[in-house]
């Protein structure tokens, strides 16, 4: 499983829906020095999990830590902390469905992830494979 490394880039951001781009656009500029780490996969990911903290957490915040490659594989690990309580389930979307598909597209593209209960609500964790 993969180490945590030190903290490569963290930020804060209102749970409105323009935050969702400045969570993507942090997380994609703290990843462009490592050529390894697929941009594509880390904008779509953490895009789906901002937007789940936009619409459903409790809280004013929600905040995105990505943190740096391991020593050992160059994988690299990205939290999404907000302030909802509910853990997020998997359901099936609809073709049509405009949402639903988050947890779907974690299990595919994240080499793992997992949630966590927090003293201020959840985090979700996952971590993409170096592929160095």
């Amino acid at each position: 499983m993969h180490e945590r490394g030190h903290v490569l880039a963290v930020g804060r951001y209102r749970c409105e829906p323009r935050a969702v781009a400045q969570a993507r656009r942090t997380a994609v500029e703290a990843y462009s020095p490592f050529p390894w780490i697929d941009s594509g996969v880390v904008a779509l990911l953490v895009s789906e999990l901002a937007t789940n903290a936009v619409l459903h957490s409790n809280g004013a915040d929600f905040y995105v830590l990505c943190h740096s490659p391991s020593l050992a594989d160059g994988s690299v690990q990205v939290e999404v902390h907000d302030g909802g309580s509910a853990l997020p389930a998997a359901r099936m979307a609809d073709a049509l469905d405009e949402g639903g598909r988050g947890l779907e597209l974690l299990g595919v593209l994240a080499a793992h992830w997992r949630t966590e209960r927090t003293t201020t609500g959840k985090s979700l964790v996952f971590t993409l494979k170096g592929d160095r």
